[in-house]
């Protein structure tokens, strides 16, 4: 839902050289997303969103902060790769398991999954949830 408070301008940047519409909010927006850089305390006075979207940049572009959340992206794709090996793991003692039931020979169990002869034969030892 849309209200009074809400405005949508299209502006292209590349051909926007002075607002003329005596709008200085607009301006000091579009001053921002040309050039952050350029941006002055006294373009943002009294401009809380536009405050906030120049402290949002900095702190993003702080290089510890860059590092963090690399980081912290980096954890996640490690993460993520330890548990899908996990459940692939899980997955080969379990086609495993059955092909012991099936009375299939240790060495074509050792081809099909992967897995050590030890990892199979601790399989006949033990009970492996599901």
């Amino acid at each position: 839902m849309l209200t009074k408070d809400f405005e949508i301008y299209i502006i292209e940047l590349g051909k926007f050289k002075k607002h003329t519409n005596n709008n200085k909010e607009l301006d000091a927006w579009i001053k921002f997303i040309k050039n952050p850089e350029e941006i002055d305390m006294s373009d943002i006075k009294n401009n809380e969103p536009l405050e906030k979207a120049k402290d949002l940049l900095e702190g993003i572009s702080d290089p510890d902060t860059r590092e963090y959340i690399l980081l912290r992206q980096q954890m996640a794709r490690m993460d993520k790769k330890a548990e899908e090996d996990f459940i692939i793991d899980k997955s080969k003692k379990k086609i495993a398991k059955k092909m012991l039931e099936n009375k299939i020979d240790i060495e074509t169990i050792i081809s099909c999954t992967e897995l050590t002869k030890e990892e199979i034969e601790e399989l006949t030892k033990t009970e492996e949830p599901d």
